[in-house]
């Protein structure tokens, strides 16, 4: 079973050439949404009902400002460069993720660029 906080780092990293910064509250719920995928990797397929829950009560606070901050943080580093999904998770849509996209590739993302470490 894959550890997260060996893969926190790197999660950090991403975030943060992507624009996605400690001052954002989405910043905080996605480090904690991919914390728990890696917990239970089936709870990106139901991230309204698996994910935002979970980090709303952690955070005491409703699941939908958790869905709504992760979006809107998602979208200002959409507007800020778009080309960067691509360059840090290989995402070449023409349009802004979803938040569940978003966060299923981040995970993708990690368990991929860990594994071929380990090989």
């Amino acid at each position: 079973m894959h550890k997260y906080q060996s893969y926190e780092r790197e999660l950090k990293k991403i975030l943060i050439h992507m624009g996605i910064t400690p001052n954002y509250r989405g910043y905080d719920y996605i480090m904690l949404a991919i914390q728990l995928s890696f917990e239970n990797p089936a709870r990106l397929q139901y991230v309204t009902k698996e994910l935002y829950p979970v980090i709303g009560k952690e955070y005491h606070t409703d699941w939908r400002a958790v869905e709504h901050s992760i979006r809107i943080t998602i979208l200002r580093s959409w507007e800020s460069d778009p080309t960067r999904f691509g360059k840090f998770l290989g995402m070449r849509n023409k349009e802004k993720p979803s938040a569940g996209k978003f966060l299923a590739t981040l995970y993708a993302y990690l368990l991929i660029e860990f594994e071929e470490e380990a090989i």
